[in-house]
């Protein structure tokens, strides 16, 4: 009697657990009531975003090969990203010690970039290479590479360089936060821009200098 009352519990058991396990099938999820849950809107899965529309049939696909503009519902701020063959989203990466490496890919004839929450970049933008960092100069409003002004900036931009030069090429910050330090006159300053921080100081006479950018 005691070994029937087991093999009826495990045989519950085992039924219970079929029902609330949910299986991923063409971007749909079944939960433990048995119904569907369709896959909407931007998604990340494994490290990577992807785009879900819902068709008439009421299932979702990702979308491909295609450009769409998504509201960000903390910021507020619409973004856009561009999906591949794959579906998957053009995205920059980060190394192991968390240095940010923008992407920058060819979609239509035009260069665009791309950081590493796969929004594209619009103005100027830092990336870390093997052979340190880069500045990238985007067109401001299309986000096209500015091939031009990313000669003149990376021109303007090195370690003890004139700070002069490059800050007008970006233009005023956003903020300004001055500190002190142990170089030259111990004046030294982070200037918050749309993408990226420079950092300067200014030296024993006072001439303000690029340190670099983080």
């Amino acid at each position: 009697m005691l070994k029937k009352s087991v093999k009826i519990i495990l045989t519950v058991f085992c039924l219970l657990f079929v029902s609330v396990s949910a299986v991923s099938v063409n971007g749909a999820e079944t939960t433990q009531s048995g119904q569907t849950t369709v896959k909407k809107g931007l998604v990340k899965e494994k490290g990577k975003y992807y785009f879900y529309e819902v068709k008439e049939d009421g299932t979702s696909a990702r979308i491909k090969n295609k450009w769409k503009n998504v509201k960000d519902a903390k910021t507020k701020k619409t973004y856009r990203y561009y999906f591949g063959k794959d579906g998957a989203a053009y995205a920059g990466s980060k190394d192991m010690f968390g240095r940010k490496k923008l992407a920058v890919k060819k979609i239509g004839g035009k260069q665009y970039g791309f950081d590493t929450n796969a929004r594209m970049i619009k103005g100027v933008a830092a990336s870390y290479l093997d052979s340190g960092e880069k500045l990238y100069a985007f067109n401001s409003k299309t986000g096209v590479y500015d091939v031009a002004k990313t000669k003149k900036i990376r021109k303007a931009y090195g370690y003890e360089k004139k700070a002069a030069p490059l800050k007008k090429l970006l233009g005023k910050p956003k903020k300004i936060k001055k500190g002190t330090g142990c170089y030259g006159n111990g004046k030294e300053y982070l200037l918050y821009y749309d993408n990226f921080v420079l950092s300067t100081g200014e030296t024993a006479k006072g001439v303000e200098v690029i340190f670099g950018v983080m």
